[in-house]
């Protein structure tokens, strides 16, 4: 993010607050000496329409700081914060919903980087970004958790359905990547292997291991 947009979004509530003040004040002694009714409301219709406004500038603002902290500013999925607490409130409420999988992805794309130079390596990582946001229903959670490591949370799914979602995923990265000669291993886990995050996230990334030995697979975690 730009140093100047930085210093916009910390100022903007300082603002907005003086604003609201200087406006709030100006209401009230020009209430106290307005002349008529008709200047009476007048004034005081301004004084909501500019609270409104201030409302919604505060509601846009939340709304992009809560983006600016959730979410990967290269891929636009969300970071490994929301990751985990997601993964959290799944594993507190198992019962939520019928199944759910935790993918773990990732493969050789220093090699991207170190062949076709970062911009390359970047764009690699907007494909794969790109095809995880495709295969991702509206109650999954596609993250990248860092470097060339990305998670997808599959809930209400089964084993058969997860593992058929990991091979179109692969399938399809795989042929986007093509030209840089790379493809993607997946590791699976299901959601009641383990009681915590950081042991789920544990047996998902021993499945992955596993997949990268072999390259261009899929392993579910036993």
């Amino acid at each position: 993010m730009y140093p100047h947009r930085t210093i916009m979004l910390k100022s903007l509530p300082v603002i907005l607050g003086i604003l609201g003040l200087l406006f709030g004040l100006s209401c009230y002694l020009l209430e106290k000496h307005a002349i008529s009714n008709e200047w009476h409301y007048f004034y005081w219709s301004i004084f909501f329409i500019i609270q409104a406004i201030v409302g919604v500038a505060y509601g846009l603002l939340i709304r992009r700081l809560y983006h600016l902290v959730y979410t990967d500013s290269l891929t636009q999925l969300w970071n490994r914060k929301y990751f985990f607490e997601m993964l959290k409130q799944e594993l507190r409420c198992p019962a939520s919903s019928s199944g759910a999988f935790l993918f773990m992805l990732d493969d050789n794309f220093k090699r991207i980087n170190d062949t076709y130079g970062h911009q390359a390596g970047d764009e690699a990582l907007k494909i794969l970004a790109a095809v995880l946001q495709d295969n991702t229903h509206p109650s999954g959670v596609a993250a990248r958790l860092g470097g060339d490591e990305f998670a997808l949370l599959l809930r209400n799914t089964t084993e058969e359905s997860a593992y058929a979602r990991a091979d179109t995923i692969r399938k399809t990265v795989n042929s986007q990547l093509a030209v840089y000669r790379s493809t993607i291993s997946i590791g699976i886990v299901s959601s009641t292997a383990a009681t915590s995050g950081d042991k789920l996230l544990a047996l998902a990334d021993q499945a992955l291991y596993s997949a990268k030995v072999h390259k261009d697979c899929i392993v579910f975690s036993k």
